[in-house]
């Protein structure tokens, strides 16, 4: 009878350090976006050198739609950078989403070159350059180039 004891304890605790183990896999989710929800920030670089007050903007007008899921940006002094999911279901209406956003972006923002994208590739770029913002070595120039390599992958898969 102690034995069984012993056993289940141990299987018990090993399924709990098996369960544990996996949570880092952020970027190996699905397009269902369960752990994003709980991991995703309010998807905009708060300590970079750049104002990212319209990029904070741009995200809480996507995200106020029905039709999306989730949405990051990031900016510069010039550029602003959108990338979103769209809702499973709304996504046979993905090309008039796109233009929607995209419209309404350049009428919010009009001083800015707007590169907005719900290509899941561009998020995930899109979320590592808003992540490597925090980072306080990044500067405009750089982020201005990351913005031209990621607009350059969203060129490329459209």
């Amino acid at each position: 009878m102690n034995m069984r004891k012993w056993l289940l304890m141990a299987l018990a605790i090993g399924m709990v350090m098996g369960g544990c183990a996996k949570e880092n896999g952020v970027k190996q989710q699905s397009m269902q976006g369960t752990n994003l929800i709980r991991t995703n920030t309010d998807g905009t670089a708060k300590r970079a050198n750049i104002d990212q007050l319209p990029a904070e903007r741009a995200v809480a007008y996507v995200r106020s739609r029905d039709d999306i899921k989730d949405a990051v940006a990031v900016n510069t002094r010039k550029k602003l950078l959108v990338a979103y999911q769209i809702k499973h279901m709304d996504r046979f209406y993905r090309k008039q989403i796109e233009k929607e956003i995209h419209d309404h972006l350049k009428r919010l923002f009009p001083d800015y070159q707007i590169i907005s994208s719900s290509d899941l590739k561009i998020f995930w770029k899109t979320k590592e350059l808003v992540d490597n913002l925090e980072n306080k070595k990044w500067d405009e120039t750089k982020t201005n180039k990351q913005i031209q390599k990621i607009k350059r992958l969203s060129e490329d898969s459209a």
